[in-house]
């Protein structure tokens, strides 16, 4: 006999729910998503996901701001990415205008974004650590917190993006105190992979094949899991041509396999990092380019894609050629797996819900833009 419950997922509960945490400093725990599920004893049945409870109205704010104010508003919604919400709509705004940036912006972009992924994908993480290992990982986390503190005077919400590349320079011996971090991140990753391979309750479950990636639009790490590998990064933009570490794709398409891919990509991330400090140290020059005070795009669609660390983020931005937007919209790689949830919690045994959600990463600002 089936019967219906309703679970709320984030720091608020719906009078009536049952209460999904998935710890209190993991990401899910900020906002909230909440699900309607069906269960036969104990086995899902079918599941609905309703989010949107964090609703931000971004896509409409965008159209009232001129092009260099939208970067602000982009460092906003996946906050524990925040520098690859800039960078998105910055492209954009570049790409329109046919503006290169100079070539050491563009690497500091790139190292940011990854230190930006590493920062994410250990917040996510978190659900493998406890005890000392836990303790662990949220210190590299402040560690990370603390080395954008250094730089952009801002521990999460760097706004360091800038039309015509960045706002600052690398702080001198900013990179030589980031390496012992480093050590210490790759170390955490190893321990949890440890953790990881111990943990047997969760390979098999939540299986997301191939197929289902490409019908519910998933990339990023849901889709190398699942052996669909659509890494923006392999394109080259930025300085990715020569910095790019690819992961090797899993084919399993677990939970287990999710958080693998999350494991593997905190290791080459930090390989990419430590490879751009040292082609900063060879590539002088300036990271900004004067441009003239008001900005005005080129009439048209403009469209930009980026790997953001749980997959592919676009920006579709409309110009009539004034100094603000017609239209902006955001394609998130939140959005998509939260609407591939559902689907995916059917079968599954309701007291393994926290795994599958975990394995499924999203930022409810990302989802709610």
């Amino acid at each position: 006999m089936t019967h219906n419950h309703f679970f709320s997922v984030g720091g608020i509960t719906f009078p009536g729910d049952i209460a999904v945490s998935l710890g209190s400093r993991h990401p899910s725990n900020v906002g909230l998503i909440r699900i309607a599920a069906q269960l036969n004893d104990d086995i899902i049945v079918s599941a609905d996901v309703t989010s949107g409870y964090g609703h931000r109205a971004a896509e409409k704010l965008f159209e009232v701001r001129d092009y260099r104010s939208l970067i602000m508003l982009a460092d906003r919604h996946d906050w524990l990415s925040a520098f690859s919400g800039e960078l998105v709509v910055t492209c954009t705004i570049e790409n329109a205008m046919r503006l290169v940036t100079p070539p050491r912006a563009t690497l500091l972009r790139t190292l940011l974004a990854e230190v930006a992924r590493i920062h994410s994908h250990l917040s996510f993480l978190s659900y493998l650590a406890d005890g000392p290992l836990e303790t662990r990982l949220w210190g590299c986390v402040e560690g990370l917190r603390e080395a954008a503190l250094t730089w952009a005077g801002n521990r999460v919400h760097p706004m360091l993006n800038r039309v015509g590349g960045l706002a600052s320079d690398m702080p001198g011996g900013w990179g030589e105190d980031l390496e012992p971090l480093l050590d210490d991140i790759a170390r955490v990753a190893s321990d949890l992979r440890t953790v990881l391979t111990d943990a047997s309750h969760l390979r098999g479950l939540a299986v997301i094949d191939r197929e289902a990636c490409v019908d519910y639009a998933l990339s990023g790490p849901v889709g190398r899991a699942a052996g669909l590998d659509l890494d923006r990064r392999a394109g080259g933009y930025l300085a990715y041509d020569q910095l790019f570490r690819p992961v090797q794709p899993r084919s399993d398409g677990d939970a287990s396999a999710r958080f693998a891919v999350l494991i593997d990509e905190v290791g080459t991330s930090i390989d990419m990092v430590r490879h751009a400090l040292a082609l900063a140290a060879q590539t002088p020059g300036e990271v900004s380019t004067r441009l003239a005070r008001r900005l005005k795009v080129p009439e048209g669609e403009h469209v930009t894609d980026i790997e953001a660390p749980w997959g592919i983020a676009s920006c579709l931005m409309v110009s009539r050629g004034g100094q603000t937007p017609w239209r902006v919209g955001l394609r998130t790689p939140s959005f998509a797996n939260l609407s591939a949830l559902g689907p995916t919690l059917a079968g599954v045994p309701v007291d393994r819900m926290p795994d599958v959600i975990a394995s499924l990463g999203y930022t409810i600002g990302d989802a709610d833009k």
